[in-house]
């Protein structure tokens, strides 16, 4: 696919990005009527909302590609799709923590080729191209260059607990310590994956199997320079369910997944 049309691409992405923001910041400190999921997570009335005004957009500029939402998808079989996460850190939204993010990739056959998150409390707007590197507005980032054992910044989600969770034992993450590799609790997985991208973190797992949650946030770790892998080292399409995730600077990549497979056999 030619430059120009992937840079129409992304225009419009970062314009549904801003769109998602206001609806966001709207909804921030008021009535979020919120309600629980089959799958026990919460939902807000800005979820529902972000999601289906990101489908109009497509459905009005759009018509041959599909949307997979998390709330609500339309066309979803198309090859071309874009995988949204509407309000990617959900729970932080509800307790008003501001690390919640609009995520958005256009993905070709599960390969993503366009991507943005955005922080609409730090009005961060990260982005990328295939093959023309990730932005943090406008401005080029880069992934860390700490190797294992050098200070290294691993991220884990609250909800990560051992059994089945090896940055949530902390039997590992004090053996960790004394490697020289520190475990930090952070809320949100576009936040944190953003974050390895900037090169603040330099790694760490994701274990569910939404790829709206990871779809863009491959695409803007690895055009800054780092690596994003199923949880077996796998590469893996995203545009159906994926095998978690291993989200790197690219020189860690190999040691945490041989960790993490350690650890779970």
């Amino acid at each position: 696919m030619d430059t120009a049309k992937l840079v129409q691409y992304l225009e419009f992405a970062k314009a549904a990005a801003y769109e998602a923001g206001e609806i966001m910041r709207k909804y921030y400190r008021a009535d979020q009527q919120v309600e629980i999921k089959a799958d026990q997570s919460p939902v807000t009335v800005a979820d529902k909302a972000v999601n289906s005004m990101f489908i109009e957009k497509v459905k009005s500029a759009f018509l041959e590609h599909g949307v997979l939402g998390e709330e609500e998808s339309w066309q979803s079989e198309k090859e071309m799709l874009w995988v949204c996460d509407p309000i990617d850190g959900t729970k932080a939204f509800i307790l008003q923590i501001p690390v919640s993010m609009f995520s958005l990739a256009l993905v070709r056959g599960g390969e993503p080729l366009v991507a943005v998150a955005f922080n609409p409390f730090t009005n961060e707007l990260f982005s990328a191209i295939k093959g023309a590197g990730s932005f943090l507005n406008e401005k080029a980032i880069r992934v860390s260059s700490r190797k294992w054992g050098e200070g290294t910044k691993l991220f884990k989600s609250d909800s990560e607990r051992a059994p089945g969770h090896l940055l949530g034992d902390l039997t590992i993450i004090d053996l960790l310590r004394t490697e020289n590799v520190n475990t930090n609790s952070c809320p949100g997985a576009v936040f944190r994956g953003c974050n390895v991208a900037t090169g603040s973190f330099d790694g760490g797992i994701f274990y569910g199997d939404t790829a709206h949650d990871i779809a863009a946030v491959k695409l803007i770790v690895e055009e800054a320079g780092g690596k994003v892998t199923g949880m077996n080292g796998e590469v893996q399409p995203y545009n159906t369910a994926i095998n978690g995730a291993v989200i790197t600077n690219g020189i860690i990549h190999e040691e945490l997944v041989k960790r993490l497979q350690d650890y779970l056999s």
